[in-house]
């Protein structure tokens, strides 16, 4: 039954020309609700369970994108293969009701990855993203969901209840200090871990920095909302209820059953508990530039997450889903990877550290080996990673490249100001940039040198390789080519029907060579060779100038007998052959005085 929908799915992937609609996210409504009554028919649903975890992040979404449309691939057919499974699997019990779970946790991953890629607003991104978190924790954690689980489904459902009424200071100040909270204990995990040795120490100093700061931003705010007289609602206090209620699970002492690196695996994965969602919440720009620093530190965690190890190894293995299921997982990440589009985690222009820098290109080294590697045998980059969550570090490789880009893209800009043809030239060197960005080797030179890399690799391409109309000059010999009639080759790689036109136009022209008289056609051919004026005078004993009054009379034959209209500037292929070198070193050849052999007079002659 599940065949149906996965056949839905890739059809939104891979159909050309699908059923469109403007109203996205009200389609995605109706197609979380569809999936809810899947897992409803499956059993009881508790509060922790994925699928309503991602109601509520859906609820936000769509109340953050509110009045804006979205033009994409109707959900439609999905939502009528999910209609045909929730008539099905109401008699299913067992393993047979875990497998079913598993697969429409899956599905329902998808589903929400697709959608908010394809969503505009970022505020109603950063929503979809925490159902993704939610369903991504869920497809690897271990058989049961731990308490911090729990507490993270609390607090989603929590902030979004807070959007409605986050303009009242007294909810602003309950969500700063419940948020104070959650980094207070992330902080002391981060902490512990780096000393044991449990997590990278590099990697948990940088993190250790950024909580802090945005723990300073939270502690300011509360400072400023201090001396306020702050009135309260009833709405107001339910929504603080519920802030305070998931700060409580959250800030509890662990138990004996729930190991410190999941729980800090648990807030990883979460962003710190929604850091970026919390910032816009807040409307404060200061603390969304933190949540972008914690969020690059988490998008490394996601891409090597050997960097957080238990104190026993046997405590890794990751969960897998039954074997029945198992093959869903496994799936060429080409299929996703391939189609997505990719926004830049980095600002245009920002300043990288050493260590950004790296983390960017380990996530391009493994977005690399993802989209290229097989499942069953992957190579050491990917060992320990599991393949189902290939095609998301393959996505992950290729936003890392945007990143690296993003930052230096004003030099694109520098190199093409006071070009005549800015936007050629900008394009052929946007493409040299992204190709820096896939060579660059932070291991080979200082991690801080891909600016220098960057500006030297587009300097080259300006001075050396691209013209002010935004050309590449070719590096290697071009295949010969013909402009007839205003007609010029669309791209630099000929297609299957270009040769024959070529060839066609060739012979045309060779006849038309053929017809003309001795006296005309071999000053022409000569010409057409590369010879100069000078040299082909000198051969045939005749002077320059009637050389040049033959060339030009055999060329208006040559025009009239191929239909040309007089007016076209187009010529017989003599500077496309020649080439633009052999051109200039004619034009200078001309151009050059020449020495009589004969004395120069002086005075009347007598």
């Amino acid at each position: 039954m599940w065949r149906h929908v996965r056949g839905e799915l890739a059809r939104l992937h891979w159909e050309v020309e699908p059923p469109l609609t403007l109203e996205l996210h009200d389609e995605w409504e109706q197609t979380v609700t569809l999936l809810q009554t899947v897992r409803r028919s499956l059993g009881p649903v508790p509060a922790d369970d994925p699928i309503a975890l991602l109601a509520s992040a859906t609820a936000g979404a769509v109340r953050a994108n509110a009045g804006r449309q979205v033009l994409a691939p109707s959900l439609v057919g999905v939502r009528d293969a999910l209609a045909e499974v929730a008539g099905r699997v109401e008699t299913v019990s067992g393993d047979d009701r875990r497998r079913h779970e598993a697969s429409l946790d899956l599905v329902a991953y998808e589903l929400v990855h697709w959608v908010r890629i394809r969503t505009t607003n970022p505020q109603a991104r950063d929503w979809l993203q925490a159902g993704e978190t939610a369903l991504d924790t869920a497809l690897h954690a271990r058989g049961r969901r731990p308490a911090i689980g729990v507490g993270l489904a609390a607090w989603q459902d929590a902030l979004a209840a807070v959007q409605p009424v986050r303009e009242a200071a007294i909810v602003q100040r309950s969500l700063a200090l419940g948020h104070l909270t959650i980094l207070r204990a992330t902080h002391v995990l981060v902490q512990d871990a780096g000393r044991s040795g449990a997590l990278d120490r590099t990697y948990a100093d940088t993190l250790t920095g950024a909580i802090r700061d945005l723990a300073r931003l939270h502690q300011s705010t509360l400072s400023q909302l201090a001396s306020l007289d702050l009135g309260t609602s009833r709405v107001d206090q339910a929504v603080m209820l519920r802030l305070g209620g998931a700060t409580r699970h959250l800030a509890a002492p662990p138990d004996g059953r729930e190991p410190a690196h999941l729980r800090l695996d648990a807030l990883l994965r979460s962003t710190l508990g929604q850091t970026t969602l919390v910032a816009q919440l807040r409307q404060d720009v200061l603390a969304q530039a933190v949540a972008g620093r914690i969020n690059r530190l988490v998008l490394d965690y996601r891409a090597n997450p050997g960097i957080l190890t238990p104190a026993d190894p046997s405590l890794s293995k990751p969960w897998s889903l039954p074997d029945a299921s198992r093959p869903s997982l496994v799936r060429p990440p080409e299929a996703v990877a391939l189609t997505e589009p990719v926004e830049p985690t980095v600002a245009r222009g920002s300043v990288l550290t050493g260590e950004h820098i790296v983390a960017l290109c380990r996530a391009r080294d493994l977005g690399v080996a993802a989209a290229t590697s097989d499942p069953a045998r992957p190579p050491d980059i990917l060992r320990g990673i599991d393949p189902g969550r290939w095609p998301q570090i393959v996505h992950e490789g290729r936003q890392a490249v945007a990143s690296l880009v993003s930052a230096v893209t004003p030099m694109v800009y520098a190199q093409s100001r006071g070009a005549w043809n800015g936007e050629d030239l900008r394009g052929q060197l946007f493409v040299e940039l992204m190709n820096a960005a896939r060579r660059f080797d932070p291991q080979g030179t200082e991690p801080q040198a891909w600016p220098a890399y960057a500006w030297m690799t587009l300097k080259h391409a300006r001075g050396h390789g691209v013209d002010s109309a935004g050309v590449v000059s070719p590096r290697t010999p071009r295949p010969t080519t013909v402009a007839l009639g205003g007609w010029e080759p669309p791209s630099r790689e000929p297609d299957p029907t270009t040769g024959i036109e070529q060839q066609q136009a060739l012979q045309t022209i060779k006849q038309a060579l053929d017809h003309l008289p001795d006296a005309l056609r071999e000053p022409l051919v000569e010409a057409m060779k590369g010879r100069s004026i000078h040299s082909i005078a000198g051969h045939l004993g005749v002077s320059r100038s009637t050389i040049n009054r033959r060339i030009r009379a055999a060329r208006e034959q040559v025009r009239d007998e191929l239909g040309l209209p007089t007016g076209d500037t187009a010529r017989v292929p003599f500077e496309i052959i020649t080439g633009p070198a052999r051109t200039r070193s004619t034009r200078l050849e001309e151009q050059r005085p020449r020495m009589s052999c004969e004395p120069r007079r002086r005075g009347p002659d007598r």
